[in-house]
């Protein structure tokens, strides 16, 4: 049997956690085809088979169950080992993987990584754009950013943006042949899209308040998806009434291509939070990110003027 090289154990243990080779190779920075290759010339090498390969999925054969439970202490211990290193370096060089939300990415951490990168030029940032709930720690990611405060108890969280506005809107031609709701008990009457929870597979119910009062109607599910510009599209398409940030739809509002129904009424995100796993030596890129963020994140009416 020949000795396996250090990277070809690492993929294995990227697809192993995946379960997917499309997003294994991805977050090892390698094409699909690539990636492939080493983990059958891993296989070669052992003269066993570890992975099970069908068209649409991935899974382990029992020993490579039982080699990854072998590998995975091995590996978390080199990490230990390498990020203690960091309290050695004084300078912040290396590379920093983060992971953000569609909407957290895209409205506040791509705008700010350039001034972020003109101030330290020797890290490397790469982003994963992805609105699943991702153990950073497994996945060897750094950080994250995200819409709303569900986050894991052992993660230290920092608010970035405060608490902003959802709306109900629709579409001009949706509402042309029907009758606009004026409470919220006549949503039951229309099409609805709602949003999934990428956290837990949960149709995210309607909390709306309107000063003190209080709703949470029944309402249909016409259209259903788990990322919000893509509700936003099938709002603007006239595909019925969403609620959604207002943020994201502030230019069609503002030409008519779609507008708000039962005004007065809205409900409230929590904020965009910085997450990170406490760490006693602290890398110090990850370091340098945090204190970025601190130092830059947006004031108040921040979202308003985006």
């Amino acid at each position: 049997m020949h000795r396996p090289e250090m990277r070809e154990l690492v993929a294995f243990v990227e697809v192993a956690r995946q379960l997917n080779f499309t997003r294994a190779a991805a977050n090892a920075g390698v094409s699909v085809p690539t990636f492939s290759q080493t983990l059958r010339g891993l296989e070669e090498k052992l003269g066993v088979r570890l992975l099970t390969r069908t068209t649409r999925s991935v899974s382990l054969t029992d020993a490579g169950d039982e080699f990854l439970k072998s590998l995975e202490p091995l590996l978390e211990s080199l990490d230990v080992a390498l990020d203690g290193l960091n309290r050695f370096r004084s300078e912040t060089g290396g590379r920093l993987r983060i992971i953000g939300s569609r909407t957290a990415a895209t409205l506040l951490a791509a705008p700010l990584i350039g001034q972020f990168l003109s101030t330290h030029p020797d890290i490397e940032v790469e982003m994963l754009v992805d609105d699943l709930h991702v153990d950073l720690v497994e996945n060897r990611i750094d950080a994250g950013i995200q819409v709303g405060e569900r986050i894991e108890k052992d993660m230290v969280a920092v608010r970035l943006v405060d608490a902003f506005e959802e709306v109900l809107m629709a579409s001009p031609d949706y509402l042309r042949n029907r009758v606009a709701p004026v409470t919220p008990s006549e949503l039951s009457e229309h099409w609805c899209i709602r949003l999934r929870s990428s956290w837990d597979g949960i149709v995210r119910p309607w909390v709306l308040t309107n000063g003190d009062e209080k709703a949470e109607p029944a309402t249909g599910m016409h259209f259903v998806a788990n990322d919000l510009r893509v509700l936003a599209s099938a709002i603007r398409g006239g595909g019925g009434i969403g609620l959604v940030p207002k943020v994201l739809v502030k230019d069609a509002l503002a030409t008519g291509e779609l507008v708000q129904v039962l005004d007065g009424w809205s409900s409230w995100v929590s904020g965009i939070y910085l997450f990170y796993p406490s760490k006693r030596q602290m890398p110090a890129a990850l370091s340098a990110f945090i204190k970025f963020m601190r130092e830059n994140k947006p004031g108040p009416g921040w979202l308003l003027a985006q």
